[in-house]
């Protein structure tokens, strides 16, 4: 049977499409204590989530689009000037849903990774290391190895663009839920605040100008700039981007979909919450000693090389288009796709295990294996055109923790900050797992770059604190004659630590008021 190409934005929750807007964001992780008392409330409160045609709306009457504009900056809105707009979502670990549904063969919820869990994929299968991680993402040291009833049941996420406004509907929320009742339907063991980086319009002034930190990680970089673009619900890609993806590769149930998932659950989409937190000064430190050993790297500041293992400078322009970080006309350009990294082997732009690189490595993955020489350019397979790349998430992270002051920036890293790190899918195992534990993590990825030893490993994310894992390192070319590239080690102090977190899926509307919460 063909799967409806689609999509019904009435019927989505909206941190998939288009993304809640946001300043302020709380996690509320929960147990569910009564299950059918839970699925009473469900009942009640489904109306009063967020749907996708609620966020588009509020997006198309602000002219706050969620899509990033080339050559354009963002921008902050003071707190006073911002269109009031509060939502809530929720989402369900295997652990919820099997409280909710009845686990028959035509209704079971079937990822592998969702039913096992973040902890058992990314610990057993994946990199994680079991003492980095927070406790909250971990058993218990009693636990016994089969059972994993210590994981949370689901995820509510809350949303506003004022912290009283998100405070108001918390209380809301846990008040539709009996939270702080003697009998609650569910407990909430833990929370998680979260906010763009100036959410409160405090932030100190620049020489000579205002700080726009709209968008902005603590490190410095552009966050969620090259997003897919999804057929029907997206506008289209500009002269020169990568196709748009069919529906089925957010969306359960939808075209495009690799695996079969049940009925009920169409128009969802499976999420992964991870936490990681960001080490400031000791990247900033890193990359000011490591750029000294490399000429055209050595500016005094570490901004050059930062820019290349990210694959954007700060301001959002690539690498790739924008080698010395002089054109601003590139600031979140997307019209590119690592094409000329192959046929020139000596790159001097964006680095084959930069960030971007690793995880949307557009033409690296269609290179031919026969011929890589100078020549094959009309030939050679144009990722933006010809190829839609499966292996994609939608991201929607959010920064948490203070800013860097003075005296901490000379030193070590003192306080906790960092992402909250979310992306949706309708494949764990095609979209997060395969971007994580088989490409970022792996020193040959991509391939076929005639790099002896392999490209290196993604210097932003990737784990370098297990034992049993080779130190890491990045290979950068200086100048277009070099016949080898330098070697840069990563070293052991990582300066993004992750810190865990869980596998959710994310229900339609109309899955949260019938199948999940029937009685």
């Amino acid at each position: 049977m063909n799967k409806k190409s689609e999509v019904n934005i009435e019927n989505i929750q909206g941190s998939i499409w288009p993304r809640l807007p946001k300043y302020y964001e709380t996690f509320l992780f929960f147990k569910i204590e009564d299950t059918d008392e839970f699925k009473t409330h469900l009942r009640s409160f489904a109306d009063k989530i967020t749907t996708g045609a609620q966020c588009k709306a509020y997006f198309e009457e602000t002219n706050d689009l969620p899509q990033v504009t080339p050559g354009k900056p963002r921008t902050d809105t003071p707190p006073e000037l911002r269109k009031p707009f509060e939502a809530v979502n929720v989402s369900f670990s295997y652990k919820g849903i099997e409280k909710l549904v009845e686990q028959r063969r035509d209704d079971k919820l079937d990822d592998e990774l969702h039913i096992r869990g973040m902890y058992k994929d990314m610990v057993f299968e994946g990199p994680d290391e079991p003492g980095s991680l927070a406790d909250e993402y971990k058993p218990p040291p009693d636990a016994r190895a089969d059972n994993d009833d210590w994981r949370v049941d689901g995820l509510f996420i809350v949303t506003a663009q004022t912290k009283d406004k998100l405070e108001e509907k918390i209380k809301e929320l846990e008040t539709s839920f009996n939270v702080d009742a003697a009998s609650p339907s569910v407990t909430i063991p833990f929370r998680k605040e979260g906010n763009l980086r100036n959410a409160d319009g405090k932030a100190e002034k620049a020489k000579g100008g205002t700080v726009s930190l709209h968008g902005k990680e603590h490190f410095g970089f552009e966050d969620e700039i090259s997003q897919p673009r999804i057929k029907g619900l997206d506008p289209a890609p500009r002269p020169g981007e990568q196709r748009s993806i069919p529906p089925g590769l957010i969306f359960t149930g939808l075209e495009g979909e690799k695996a079969k998932q049940p009925g009920w659950a169409t128009e969802g989409s499976f999420l992964v919450f991870r936490e990681i937190v960001e080490k400031v000064p000791e990247f900033n430190e890193y990359v000011r000693k490591q750029s000294e050993g490399i000429p055209s790297f050595n500016d005094g500041t570490g901004e050059k090389l930062a820019a290349y293992l990210m694959g954007r400078w700060k301001n959002g322009s690539p690498v790739e288009l924008d080698p010395e970080g002089n054109k601003p006309e590139c600031v979140f350009a997307n019209n590119f796709d690592f094409k000329k990294g192959h046929t020139l082997r000596k790159n001097t732009k964006c680095p084959f295990a930069a960030h971007i690189r690793k995880m949307r490595p557009r033409a690296d993955l269609y290179v031919r294996n026969d011929d890589d020489s100078d020549d094959m350019d009309a030939e050679e397979v144009s990722a933006n055109y010809n190829v839609t790349n499966t292996n994609v998430i939608l991201r929607r992270s959010i920064t948490f923790g203070p800013e860097v002051d003075g005296v901490e920036e000379a030193l070590v890293t003192k306080k906790k900050r960092g992402i909250y790190f979310l992306c949706y899918q309708s494949d764990i195992r095609n979209g997060f797992n395969m971007l994580i534990a088989r490409w970022a993590s792996n020193r040959t990825f991509a391939p076929n770059t005639g790099i002896e030893g392999g490209p290196g490993v993604d210097p932003i994310i990737s784990q370098r604190n297990r034992q049993d894992h080779p130190e890491g390192y990045v290979k950068i070319y200086d100048k277009p004659n070099d016949e080898s590239p330098y070697k840069i080690s990563l070293g052991t102090v990582d300066w993004t630590d992750q810190r865990g977190g869980e596998y959710f899926f994310t229900p339609s509307i109309d899955a949260l008021k019938n199948k999940l919460s029937e009685e």
